[in-house]
């Protein structure tokens, strides 16, 4: 294997087709790619020229194409940008050749990962903890379903498969708020018998599945049968 390179933020500056380079190389997270052979979405006129010869990680989450936008921090990213960058790494690494890495915000001038790299690392492991408990969250409260009809309007189903989340259990409509004093709210099934979906082999349940969960705030829709699978908002 070729021994890995270090580049300044110069040096990797050079390596566009703007500037009559043969080969195109971009950095993400400090880490440099040859792109070269996807010169159609990286040469002159391509879609992604804007990312060749810099590290312009942010924008590959944000969509912001321009100088200021085109940038290196991820600072101030909530989870699911940093495991969104997370992803665009992975497919770098898949898709392109790795040809050493950028001096500067995440490697120094040796190569070694800097301060602001591992804490950078930490929030991913974070991100991937926050990302696991939004699916267990949604598995114990799958999204209703909406539908409309002519004669009826819109109402909320709850089914075995609503909001994508595949269970043995139907479940009924309830309000779910989730900021404090705010009167917003999302339409969540929620399971009405047995024990509760998170814990399905709980010897000593009240039969109400997740109806009394002390974790959230769920509210009947006003006129629907507590029992019933689907509810008009």
């Amino acid at each position: 294997e070729p021994p890995e390179r270090l580049f300044t933020p110069q040096q990797l500056s050079k390596y566009t087709a703007k500037l009559g380079s043969p080969e195109l190389y971009l950095a993400i997270m400090g880490k440099v790619f040859d792109v070269t052979k996807g010169e159609r979405v990286y040469g002159l006129n391509g879609g992604y020229s804007f990312f060749v010869g810099r590290d312009g990680t942010r924008a590959f989450v944000t969509g912001e194409l321009t100088e200021e936008g085109l940038i290196d921090t991820v600072d101030g990213l909530g989870w699911r940008d940093l495991l969104g960058i997370e992803e665009w790494v992975q497919r770098y690494e898949k898709d392109y050749t790795y040809v050493g890495k950028l001096i500067g915000r995440y490697y120094d001038e040796e190569g070694n990962p800097t301060k602001e790299l591992l804490d950078v690392e930490e929030k991913m492991k974070a991100a991937h903890s926050e990302k696991n408990a939004e699916e267990e969250f949604k598995r114990t409260f799958p999204p209703c379903n909406s539908m409309y009809t002519e004669e009826d309007g819109p109402k909320f189903v709850c089914t075995k498969e609503s909001g994508g989340i595949e269970r043995d259990w139907v479940g009924v409509p309830r309000k779910l708020y989730t900021e404090a004093g705010s009167d917003k709210y999302r339409c969540v099934c929620v399971k009405n018998t047995g024990p509760p979906a998170g814990d399905p082999g709980a010897a000593q349940h009240s039969d109400r599945g997740d109806l009394d969960n002390p974790l959230v705030n769920l509210q009947e829709f006003d006129g629907c049968a507590s029992d019933a699978s689907a509810c008009k908002p």
